[in-house]
C-alpha cells in the first residue's frame, strides 16, 4: 500500500540534523579537490594548469552523463531500506576510497603522461562515487519537509554544516606544508591530510543512510518511468528551467574564478610566498563560516517578510560586490585583505546555497500536481547535470586562459602586466555572469502564494483518491 504524506506534518529537528550532517561530506567532497588542485598539482607536482582543467573538466563530463542515469535508478529503486538509502550508503563509502586515490598522482616529469592519465581518471571515477551518493542524498533532502517556509529551515541544516567544515578546508593547504609533521614536500603533505578527510567524508556521508526515513515509498503498481522520459519531462517544466539557468551561471562566475584565485593571491597579493598564502588562506576559512552562519540566520528572518527569490536577488547583487571589490582589497600592500572579497561573495552566494534545494522542493510538488509522480532524484540529477555542465565548460576556459597569460610551472616570475591582465579578467566574468543569474530568477513564477495553492490542489486530489478506495 502506498505511503501517503500528511502535508501539514513536520520534519522533526533530529531527522533534519541527521540529514544536514551528510552537508559535511558534501562540502568536503566539492571543495577539497578544487581548493588544492592547483596549489598541489600545478605548483607541487608541476602539472600544467590547462591539464588540471582538463581533469577537473572531463571528471564533469562523466557526471554529467552519470547523474541522470543515477536519478532515475534511485526514483525507480525499490526496496526494504527504502529508494535513496542504500545508495546514499554505499556511495559514501565509495567516494572517500576514490577520493584519497587522487592524491597519490605521480610527481610530473617532462615528456611523461602518467601523471596525467591518472589524475584524469582518478578524478572522474571520484566524481562518479560522488554522483552515486549525492543524488539519492540531494533527493532524499527534498522530500522530507512540505511546509514552504520550512523548507527554506531545512536546507539551512544542509548548508550550515558545509559552512562550518569551510574552516578546515581553508586550512588544508597550511596543512599539507607542515613539512615536520609529514616529513614531505606539500605532495606528501597532502597525501597523509586528504587521507584524514577522506575519513570525516565517510562518517558524515554514511550517517543519513543509517538514522534518516523516507517520507515517500514509490506504489508497487506504478509503472517505471523511462530515464529519457523523466528527463524530458523535467525539461519541460519552465519554472525548473529559469532556477537552473540561475544556478548555471552562478556556477560559471564561481568556478571561472576559483583556478585564477591561486594565482592572483599568491602572485599578486602574496608576491610568491606560499607560507603567506596558506596563512591567508587559513584565516579565510573562519572568517567566512561566521559570516556565512550570520548570514543564514538573516535570510531565515528576511524570509518571512519577503519571497524567496527577492532573498536570492539581493544575494547575487551582494555577490556581483564581492567580485567587484578583489580590485580594491586584492593588494600586496595589505596581503590579509585578500581575505575579504572571497568573504563578501560567499556571503551573497549563502542565499543561493539555501534557497535553491527550497525552490527545488516546491517544483517538485508542482511536478506532481501534473504527473502524480515524485521525482526528487531525477530533480536533483538534472540540477546537478547542468551546474557540472556549467561548472566543466569554464574550469577548462579559466585554465586555458591561465596558460596562455604564461601561468605554467612551479617557477613563476610574473610581470605586473600578467597580473593586471588576470586581475580584470578574474573580475569582469564573473560579474557578467551573475548578472545573468539575476536576469533568470526576475522571471521565476512560484512565489509563496502559488506553491499554497499547488500544495491545497495535491492535498484534494489525495484526499479523494483516499475517499475512493474506502468506498
Amino acid at each position: 500500500m502506498e505511503q501517503k504524506p500528511e502535508p501539514t506534518k513536520r520534519t522533526s529537528t533530529k531527522q533534519k540534523f541527521l540529514w544536514g550532517l551528510g552537508g559535511f561530506a558534501e562540502n568536503l567532497a566539492n571543495n577539497s579537490l578544487s581548493t588544492l588542485a592547483y596549489p598541489i598539482f600545478g605548483v607541487g607536482v608541476g602539472i600544467s594548469p590547462l591539464w588540471i582543467g582538463i581533469s577537473q573538466s572531463a571528471s564533469r563530463v562523466v557526471e554529467i552523463i552519470t547523474d541522470p542515469i543515477m536519478g532515475n535508478m534511485t526514483d525507480n529503486t525499490r526496496s526494504r531500506w527504502g529508494r535513496r538509502r542504500p545508495w546514499i550508503f554505499v556511495g559514501a563509502i565509495l567516494m572517500s576510497v576514490m577520493f584519497t586515490s587522487v592524491w597519490f598522482t605521480p610527481r610530473y616529469q617532462p615528456g611523461a603522461y602518467w601523471p596525467i592519465i591518472y589524475l584524469v581518471l582518478m578524478t572522474s571515477l571520484f566524481y562518479s562515487a560522488f554522483t552515486l551518493w549525492n543524488i539519492p542524498f540531494s533527493g532524499l533532502g527534498l522530500e522530507l519537509e512540505t511546509n514552504y517556509e520550512e523548507r527554506t529551515k531545512l536546507m539551512i541544516f544542509r548548508v550550515a554544516p558545509s559552512f562550518i567544515v569551510g574552516i578546515l578546508i581553508g586550512s588544508l593547504y597550511k596543512l599539507t606544508l607542515m613539512k615536520n609533521v609529514w616529513h614531505g614536500d606539500e605532495v606528501i603533505g597532502a597525501r597523509w591530510v586528504c587521507s584524514i578527510v577522506a575519513v570525516l567524508m565517510l562518517i558524515t556521508g554514511i550517517i543519513p543512510a543509517i538514522f534518516c526515513r523516507e517520507r515517500f515509498v514509490q506504489p508497487a503498481h506504478q509503472e517505471k518511468l523511462n530515464m529519457w522520459r523523466s528527463m524530458a519531462l523535467t525539461f519541460k517544466d519552465r519554472s525548473f528551467l529559469l532556477l537552473m539557468g540561475s544556478a548555471f551561471f552562478v556556477f560559471v562566475g564561481l568556478f571561472f574564478m576559483l583556478p585564477m584565485l591561486t594565482y592572483v593571491s599568491l602572485y599578486h597579493s602574496c608576491r610568491g610566498d606560499k607560507q603567506l598564502m596558506a596563512s591567508v588562506g587559513m584565516w579565510t576559512g573562519p572568517v567566512q563560516t561566521v559570516t556565512q552562519l550570520l548570514s543564514m540566520f538573516v535570510i531565515g528572518y528576511v524570509g518571512k517578510f519577503f519571497d524567496k527569490k527577492v532573498v536570492l536577488i539581493g544575494g547575487l547583487v551582494i555577490g556581483i560586490l564581492g567580485y567587484a571589490s578583489s580590485w580594491f582589497l586584492f593588494t600586496p600592500a595589505h596581503p590579509y585583505l585578500t581575505i575579504f572579497p572571497p568573504v563578501i561573495i560567499n556571503i551573497g552566494l549563502c542565499a543561493c546555497w539555501v534557497l535553491n534545494g527550497s525552490f527545488n522542493c516546491d517544483i517538485c510538488d508542482y511536478d506532481e500536481l501534473k504527473t502524480g509522480r515524485r521525482r526528487e532524484g531525477m530533480y536533483s540529477a538534472v540540477f546537478a547535470f547542468l551546474t557540472k555542465l556549467a561548472i566543466a565548460f569554464v574550469m577548462t576556459i579559466s585554465s586555458l586562459v591561465l596558460v596562455k597569460l604564461g601561468f605554467s610551472g612551479t617557477d613563476l616570475h610574473p610581470t605586473e602586466q600578467q597580473l593586471f591582465t588576470l586581475r580584470w579578467i578574474y573580475i569582469a566574468i564573473p560579474v557578467a555572469a551573475m548578472c545573468c543569474a539575476i536576469l533568470c530568477m526576475w522571471k521565476y513564477p512560484l512565489n509563496r502564494e502559488r506553491v499554497t495553492e499547488i500544495q491545497a490542489q495535491l492535498k484534494q486530489k489525495k484526499d479523494a483518491a483516499a475517499a475512493s478506495t474506502t468506498t
